[in-house]
């Protein structure tokens, strides 16, 4: 196994968050200026490296032992089953342990461990924009990446200060005023973005989903209600099929509408060759798709059920069995032949 150096696993971490944090703002600046939109992709790369290199350096940390530290940090050989001679089976580590260090799920593993805490959702959330980069070009999704490095910010500035026991401002040096200066410029869009969507006549149960809407050019969340249909009235309820956001990040215009729906349709993943089943589908009042299955009611319209079960057996009724006056498939069959046969 080789040998760890604890002091080096913290100074190369340190010297990715660096590079991360000039290959974004090199990400930003137009290209008159030197700028480079693909940067996008290797300041991502270079930040996530960089916070699970601290990480692993905490867990060395940890312990008084080096070898303890060596044998948390690399990945232990693979245990198998053996024959004990006895009728019996031992499981028993196979080999070395490997050359290479532990993933983000043993890192994990390895903080719940010693009772670390730190906000994963933040970095699991960076890990799959790192995926997702790899295979579309940075350009399109600089607005997410700048969204990552807020998220990025009071993480690292907190575990610095709690688990580090040291100051954010001298461990990360130049990094650490432009990654203030983003978070508070990001958090503060947000906010007022936020608030410009008060006015827009937004369905009340859809607001969660304008949370989650992400410009289509960018990638950003930082999306605010076009000035032109706030100043004529118009609401995102009614008027769906023409109110427009703007990216304050890239300028960008579209529809609105569609990125809520699409928001709300995305997180109803299922497989049905896992047995999963649909929790969204079309409305019969309002024609789109955001009626609740097992909930039965519409987040646009507000739609609700007027039949919930069946009169006869309380099987639960859905959109499709409405027509039935209280009663299910089966029971309505039923009864219609009974009343042709009368």
């Amino acid at each position: 196994m080789a040998e760890l150096d604890a002091e080096k696993l913290k100074e190369n971490a340190l010297t990715s968050i660096r590079l991360g944090i000039e290959d974004f703002q090199r990400a930003k600046q137009a290209k008159e200026q030197g700028g480079d939109p693909a940067r996008a992709l290797s300041a991502v790369r270079n930040l996530f490296a960089g916070i699970l290199l601290l990480f692993k350096y905490k867990i060395a940390v940890s312990v008084d032992d080096p070898d303890d530290a060596q044998a948390l940090i690399f990945n232990p050989p693979e245990v198998l089953p053996q024959a004990d001679g006895n009728g019996g089976v031992e499981w028993k580590p196979v080999g070395k342990f490997r050359k290479t260090t532990i993933d983000v799920a043993t890192i994990k593993k390895r903080f719940e461990g010693f009772d670390i805490d730190v906000d994963w959702q933040a970095i699991e959330k960076m890990q799959e924009c790192r995926n997702h980069l790899e295979h579309l070009h940075p350009a399109n999704t600089l607005g997410e990446v700048a969204g990552f490095v807020a998220d990025l910010f009071p993480v690292l500035r907190e575990f610095i200060q709690t688990q580090l026991n040291e100051q954010p401002a001298e461990v990360l040096a130049n990094a650490w005023p432009v990654m203030l200066a983003h978070h508070e410029f990001f958090t503060n869009t947000m906010a007022t973005c936020a608030a410009a969507w008060d006015d827009a006549g937004v369905p009340e149960l859809m607001k969660p989903w304008l949370d989650q809407c992400q410009c289509e050019k960018c990638g950003s969340s930082l999306l605010r209600p076009s000035q032109d249909d706030i100043e004529d009235g118009a609401s995102v309820e009614s008027q769906d099929k023409s109110f427009d956001y703007v990216c304050v990040a890239c300028g960008h215009s579209d529809l609105i509408a569609p990125l809520m729906i699409k928001a709300l349709n995305d997180a109803d993943d299922y497989d049905p060759r896992d047995g999963g089943e649909p929790g969204v589908e079309g409305c019969n009042e309002c024609d789109r798709s955001t009626f609740l299955i097992h909930e039965q009611h519409c987040l646009w319209c507000g739609a609700e059920l007027d039949y919930k079960e069946c009169s006869v057996c309380e099987e639960s009724l859905g959109q499709g069995d409405q027509w039935n006056g209280g009663l299910c498939g089966y029971h309505a069959h039923v009864f219609d032949k009974v009343m042709r046969d009368d």
